[in-house]
């Protein structure tokens, strides 16, 4: 039987999708989450995880939203104390000190170790930690805590990772037009909806390990005001919990684990 991991990103950015991905993994197919250390929600996020041991909890790595854990890595900073946002990134990386993102990203593992966070592998916020000049930096992390990192081949046209990792391919499960279509409710379009999901399964027909990426939420004044990513995450809430969904993803033969329990020990690189 082949393995489906479904992660859904961002826990801890807000309390709306902290809402949104417990649900989703309480009534739905959800089986993993990665956190993000630096944001309004975390702390709730944490307490989530505590009380929720069957949702898988990675880290997820910041590099471009909110500030810094550690506020001596200067040269990730803006004029206000802020990571530098995505859109400014390419411009800006090669000043960044390879040594303070190193740092910065150990100190966002650290806290939720700390903070008694179970941590099952680690990701980051846009993939940052899978851009080829990330690349050496993400292997020292995996190897310091020996834990396995996402691999992103399969989005932002990522070449294939020169070592194993669990996931064998990663997919954006819910973007599509469809799923995307906010102008009529997901009951008048759930067929469209689940035809667009067997399309997008069928694209990673090969891999033993696949990993699909979700962003599920439900939407507070945060989320509504700082992301453009906004009511669109709603629609995921509703398909990750349908019934309909868990049935497909049965019918296609997969076992849905978490990077825990999935039956490989890796890490990304080696």
């Amino acid at each position: 039987m082949k393995q489906l991991i479904i992660n859904a990103d961002d826990f801890g950015y807000c309390a709306a999708i902290n809402a949104g991905i417990i649900h989703a993994h309480r009534e739905g197919v959800l089986t993993s989450a990665t956190l993000m250390a630096n944001m309004p929600g975390t702390a709730e996020a944490i307490a989530l995880a505590k009380q929720h041991p069957s949702l898988g909890i990675g880290c997820h790595l910041v590099l471009t939203m909110g500030r810094p854990l550690d506020a001596t890595n200067t040269s990730l900073q803006d004029e206000k104390g802020n990571f530098y946002k995505l859109c400014d990134y390419l411009l800006m990386r090669e000043s960044y000190s390879e040594e303070e993102i190193y740092r910065e990203w150990c100190t966002q593992i650290d806290y939720l170790l700390a903070e008694g966070v179970k941590l099952t592998h680690f990701d980051s916020h846009h993939h940052i930690h899978f851009y080829p000049e990330n690349r050496e930096i993400t292997t020292r992390i995996s190897k310091k805590y020996d834990l396995p990192a996402r691999n992103s081949y399969g989005t932002e046209g990522f070449s294939p990772t020169s070592g194993q990792a669990i996931n064998e391919l990663l997919l954006d499960m819910m973007n599509t037009e469809s799923i995307r279509n906010m102008t009529l409710p997901y009951s008048t379009l759930k067929n469209e909806c689940l035809s667009e999901l067997k399309e997008t399964f069928a694209k990673g027909e090969k891999a033993h390990t696949l990993e699909m990426m979700v962003h599920p939420a439900f939407v507070d004044e945060y989320l509504f005001t700082n992301s453009s990513f906004n009511i669109a995450r709603m629609r995921e809430v509703e398909i990750l919990t349908d019934p309909s969904v868990r049935q497909l993803i049965e019918s296609l033969n997969y076992e849905l684990v978490n990077y825990q329990t999935a039956k490989k020990n890796l890490t990304i690189l080696h």
